[in-house]
């Protein structure tokens, strides 16, 4: 038998509260003593907290390659080493360039643009900075 969906509607500020209080009770409870429909109400309950965060606080867009690079691994749910892999570097030489500890070659610069589908508009700001 198919289960319907956990889903949860935040539409004000005492909601997000009140959801809020509920993620905080089942979050305390250890992972391994949770039930798998308590999992999903967190991750119900949570997506909704989002959702109504990302409606009410305007987030702006990130500017620079480090800031769309960790916006990309947050949406793709990825780490770095995850990301790294992707593109083909080592997690180390990732890292270097998120940090600005060094600058992207050309090349990677490609790589990204096409495998993560950022404007060019933005790599070529990056590239104006070296």
């Amino acid at each position: 038998m198919k289960r319907n969906k956990i889903t949860y509607k935040v539409t004000n500020d005492e909601e997000h509260a009140a959801i809020l209080k509920k993620v905080d009770v089942l979050m305390r409870i250890s992972e391994a003593n949770t039930t798998r429909e308590q999992r999903q109400h967190i991750r119900a309950m949570g997506e909704a907290l989002m959702a109504y965060e990302q409606s009410i606080y305007e987030i702006p867009e990130p500017s620079t390659l480090e800031g769309i690079l960790e916006r990309q691994m947050y949406e793709m749910r990825m780490k770095h080493q995850d990301l790294a892999q992707m593109l083909g570097i080592s997690q180390e030489e990732l890292e270097m360039i998120m940090w600005e500890d060094k600058r992207a070659e050309i090349e990677l610069l490609n790589v990204i643009r096409e495998k993560l589908d950022i404007s060019a508009e933005v790599i070529s700001n990056y590239i104006q900075k070296l």
